[in-house]
């Protein structure tokens, strides 16, 4: 019953915010019954998809309906995301246990390189990477992955741009935790039992650590979708960042969020229900 109430209050916010956005697109223009009328207009637009429109061609007067041109935009963009979340988080936690093994002069070595990295803006690093593919292809002819965009949508290399900074985020966040885990009573019982260091590592470290690294992804997911607009416009990939901006209109910027804002609600309830079966603990909201 929270879980409904919580997607729903969340839901009308996002309708709120973008009727307040929309008082504002032919100046500045604020009054109660305004904000009301395009809060209604809104919440109407969620009932009946089929009324928000685009227009075909700029300039041409012909609005069509959203739908279903918008779901070729949005499954691209979500792909992006998504993947590149499970990239993020898989090579974080490779990278945790690796460096765990690793001796502690070359763990602080990464740790501090690791830091420098993250210092990088989100921008830089998706301009260099663009550019160190150019620069193979200028100087090999080997073009390994399309560093364009536009409708070929390439996949590879914006996923792979696209889960740098994520992964040095969760590398140095499972790190904090793990090390804080091989400190509790448990991992000393287990090596006194002669578990081996791999498996206190993958079976119950990793398992005990699942909370919170589910309480830090949030914040990820939301550094993700900024760094998403970033790349759709420099690789000029053909997302839903490139619908809205091609289509300015609340109403289409309201339903992008909220098609969003679904599957990652779905998802994050999903990964709580399976921490909780499986670790016994309850994972806070």
């Amino acid at each position: 019953m929270k879980g409904i109430v919580r997607f729903f209050s969340i839901l009308l916010s996002i309708v709120l915010i973008v009727s307040i956005a929309g008082l504002f697109q032919n100046g500045i223009s604020f009054s109660f019954p305004l904000l009301l009328d395009e809060f209604v207009a809104n919440v109407k637009a969620i009932t009946d998809l089929s009324s928000i429109t685009y227009e075909s061609s700029e300039g041409s007067g012909i609005e069509r309906s959203v739908f279903p041109i918008i779901f070729e935009y949005y499954s691209y963009s979500l792909s992006i995301l998504l993947l590149g979340f499970v990239l993020a988080l898989v090579s974080a936690l490779l990278l945790t246990i690796i460096t765990l093994f690793l001796p502690h002069r070359l763990q602080e070595i990464l740790k501090k390189t690791v830091g420098l990295l993250e210092a990088v803006p989100d921008l830089f690093i998706i301009v260099m990477v663009q550019l160190a593919f150019v620069a193979l292809y200028k100087q090999t002819g080997i073009l390994l992955f399309e560093v364009v965009g536009g409708f070929d949508r390439p996949l590879v290399l914006p996923l792979v741009t696209f889960s740098i900074l994520p992964s040095l985020f969760l590398y140095r966040i499972m790190l904090l935790i793990f090390e804080d885990e091989l400190t509790r009573p448990y991992v000393e019982l287990a090596r006194g039992k002669g578990i081996s260091r791999w498996k206190i590592l993958l079976k119950h470290i990793t398992r005990n650590s699942l909370v919170s690294v589910v309480n830090h992804s949030k914040s990820i997911i939301l550094l993700m979708l900024t760094n998403l607009v970033m790349l759709e416009i420099i690789f000029n990939l053909y997302g839903i960042t490139w619908f809205i901006i091609s289509n300015v209109s609340a109403q289409i910027v309201m339903l992008s969020i909220i098609m969003i804002y679904i599957p990652i609600y779905i998802i994050e309830f999903v990964a709580k229900r399976l921490i909780t079966h499986f670790t016994g603990e309850e994972v806070p909201s």
